[in-house]
Formats: structure tokens, C-alpha cells, sequence
């Protein structure tokens, strides 16, 4: 059988300028597992978004085939962008790492966060985490850096708590960073149980 995962940047990140994506996509052909590089053009942050534009550009590149086992691997709201389009795409397993904060629940925990309030403020629409979860029907990875800020560790508990297939991997000594040792060692271990 065919085995393809999508790998999903962090916003404003690309695989052509951080060589993370591009060693996690080794440890998937090394496992059979053929990488498809999506390639978002992020907008620039000081201007509004529309959030649905990015997950748009996500479903252009994805084809579902018939006897083709799909993954799909998000950083941040590259792991965003996959959990909105899960009822699209319905993988065999979602990779979702250091899931952003920027559902409408998370506003009222982190609205004195400055960093995400200046984020959140960029995008013209915004997404009910709560509203999306009955349509993740796929076994779910979260991964979590221990360092990270608190709003993201906080997201991806509460997404373990209700995604039904779900498993939280929380490593120890790292930020906000897929590119990390730690970080691409976890994601080692997880793609060898795939």
C-alpha cells in the first residue's frame, strides 16, 4: 500500500528556510512513508488574514487516492490549518505539533497573553475548536514542547481531552521549535510506531 504524509509548516515557515521539515520528511521515506511538502504563502502579519485561505491552499495540494494511506503532519497553525480540514481530508493519523491557541476558547484563557492577542487580532475569521472535534475521526498525535508558552500546553491537554483517538506526547526541554533536537527526536519515535 501507498503511504504519503503532508507536512505542514508553522506560520511564516517553509521547508525551503528551516531544515527541521526537511529531516522530519527523511525519517518518514526512511519509513516508506513518501512526504509531500505543503507550501503555504503566509501573509504578512502586520496586515489581516483570512485563515481560511491557508487551509484553501492545503486542500489544492492534497489528493486522496484510492489504496493510499494519508498522514498529515501540522507545526502550529500548520497543525491548525489539519484539524480544521480533518473532515476534507480524514487521514489514517494526524501528527499535531504544537497545536496553536487560536481557537475562539482559547481567547478568553489567553487574552492577556500579548503575543497571542497581537496574532489573534491579525485574522478576520475565527474557529470554535469544540465545533470541529466530532469530525476528527482519525487517530491523533499531539506533541508539545514542556517550555513552550503556557496557552500552547494548554491547547493540546485540552485537545487530548477531546479529540476520541487521541495520544499527547509532552517533551521535556523544549520551546516552540519542530527544528529542535528533542523536538525531531520525539517525531523519530513517533513515526517508527506508525
Amino acid at each position: 500500500m501507498k503511504k504519503v504524509v503532508y507536512i505542514i509548516p508553522g506560520g511564516g515557515e517553509s521547508h525551503k528556510r528551516q531544515k527541521g521539515y526537511n529531516k522530519i520528511a527523511k525519517m518518514f521515506e526512511e519509513k516508506g512513508i513518501t512526504p509531500i511538502h505543503v507550501e503555504i504563502e503566509w501573509e504578512d502579519r502586520k496586515k489581516s488574514q483570512n485563515f481560511s485561505n491557508y487551509f484553501d491552499q492545503f486542500l489544492k495540494v492534497f489528493k486522496k487516492e484510492k489504496g493510499t494511506q494519508i498522514y498529515i503532519l501540522g507545526f502550529s497553525f500548520g497543525a491548525m490549518i489539519a484539524y480544521l480540514t480533518a473532515s476534507k481530508t480524514k487521514p489514517k493519523a494526524f501528527i499535531l505539533c504544537s497545536l496553536s491557541p487560536y481557537f475562539e476558547e482559547d481567547m478568553e484563557k489567553t487574552i492577556k497573553v500579548s503575543w497571542v492577542k497581537r496574532w489573534r487580532k491579525a485574522f478576520v475569521d475565527s474557529y470554535s475548536f469544540a465545533k470541529f472535534v466530532s469530525k476528527v475521526k482519525s487517530e491523533t498525535y499531539l506533541l508539545v514542547g514542556d517550555k513552550e508558552d503556557k496557552s500552547v500546553l494548554i491547547r493540546s491537554k485540552e485537545a487530548k481531552k477531546k479529540i476520541k483517538y487521541s495520544r499527547l506526547t509532552i517533551i521535556k526541554g523544549v520551546k516552540h521549535n519542530i527544528g529542535q533536537k528533542e523536538y525531531q527526536e520525539a517525531i523519530k519515535k513517533l513515526i517508527n510506531k506508525l
